[in-house]
């Protein structure tokens, strides 16, 4: 395909996916504005992750939802007050640096999960992820990197990225070329965007301007980051239908300072295995049997074993056995859906509005997505050509 038939079909696709590979945590979406990590959509032949993971994906539009690889772009091994992400500590919950960062999200109703713990306690396992601190943790690329790891062989919660001619595992997402969207935002007004989850790990998300003249740095993205329309949350169903939702936001203990973060506003589910399988030899990616000891490898909360002893509870900081998908609310959800069971059955995407500033000039933007996880040290990015008028 030529890049004006790309342009052409792009130009009604504000479109949200996600997109789902056993042994990788939460991935999330964005592409409403399409980003330009959804570009394999137009490979020939077109990936599409939801003919091998089962996927939904959902279109603001109602049209036909195309969204490529997008939710195969992100960072892992990423911990809050740590310099870098070492690419495969997905699923470890410790402080992987020894710097004693300590988590600004404490207030209970910000936090996804495990909400009843003593903030700060060991039992606290996920106070080093990126949500308990937004913004701080840091990525490996501000676009995601493809598949998660820079790694040329298998590695320990990698998403298995199909290689095209537009891109390949381990592929820096700011090293992709522009994708013309059409999309135009006016300064001073209000602008719609929009993603999907799958796999929920919990945590917040934010959305963020660069000028695409500027390298695509988490540092550039930093300087503009965008707020919420916080009246305007809702759900988009596949047929283009939206159900306004009462959103959680968060302003303080942020990076950049005082930048506005959304929580998911979907309680976290399907999170995974028990423990983490041990980065070794013997590690088999989708292999959900290696690392657990006797009875984590079943897929329950109240099965005794190394973790749980039948009370769903973590062994912190314990290598090949860290829980990463207890809640010590003991089952369920850990606060309410936005709809009912039927609404949440149709797996809705999240729609926001977000506020354009006006102290910006005129010209041609990159719209950054950046999705940090609660309950896994992962950074999930996406990255959107945009034009300021």
């Amino acid at each position: 395909h030529s890049w004006n038939d790309l342009r052409m079909r792009v130009s009604w696709a504000f479109v949200v996916a996600v997109c789902s590979v056993r042994g990788v945590a939460g991935h999330g979406a964005m592409v409403s504005p399409r980003s330009r990590n959804s570009v394999d959509y137009i490979a020939d032949p077109p990936v599409n992750p939801t003919d091998r993971t089962g996927m939904v994906c959902q279109n603001v539009t109602g049209a036909p939802c195309e969204n490529g690889q997008a939710a195969f772009w992100y960072s892992q091994g990423c911990f809050i007050g740590c310099p870098t992400c070492d690419h495969v500590s997905g699923r470890r919950q410790t402080d992987l640096c020894g710097l004693g960062a300590l988590p600004t999200v404490t207030n209970p109703l910000h936090m996804s999960l495990n909400r009843a713990v003593k903030v700060n306690s060991p039992l606290d396992i996920y106070r080093h992820n990126p949500w308990r601190w937004p913004g701080n943790a840091p990525v490996a690329d501000a676009c995601g990197l493809a598949g998660g790891t820079p790694f040329p062989t298998p590695a320990p919660e990698e998403g298995r990225y199909v290689a095209t001619k537009f891109a390949q595992h381990g592929m820096k997402g700011s090293l992709l070329p522009r994708l013309p969207t059409g999309v135009v935002w006016t300064r001073g007004g209000e602008a719609e965007v929009s993603w999907q989850v799958k796999f929920n790990h919990g945590g917040g998300y934010s959305y963020r301007l660069c000028p695409a003249t500027e390298p695509l740095t988490e540092a550039c993205f930093q300087q503009h980051p965008l707020d919420f329309v916080r009246t305007k949350q809702a759900l988009v169903f596949e047929n283009g239908t939206r159900h306004p939702i009462n959103g959680t936001f968060v302003d303080q203990g942020t990076v950049p300072l005082n930048s506005t973060w959304a929580m998911i506003p979907i309680p976290p589910n399907g999170q995974g295995p028990r423990c983490i399988c041990s980065p070794d030899a013997n590690y088999k990616p989708a292999n959900f049997d290696c690392g657990c000891k006797e009875g984590e490898q079943l897929d329950s909360c109240n099965t005794p074993g190394n973790c749980s002893s039948g009370a769903c509870e973590p062994c912190p900081e314990t290598p090949g056995s860290d829980c990463s998908r207890c809640d010590n609310k003991g089952g369920g959800d850990t606060f309410p859906p936005p709809c009912d069971e039927a609404c949440m059955a149709q797996r809705p995407a999240i729609f926001d509005v977000v506020q354009v500033p006006a102290s910006l000039p005129p010209g041609k933007y990159v719209l950054g997505f950046r999705y940090d996880c609660e309950a896994s040290s992962q950074v999930w990015s996406n990255c959107a050509d945009i034009t300021l008028q």
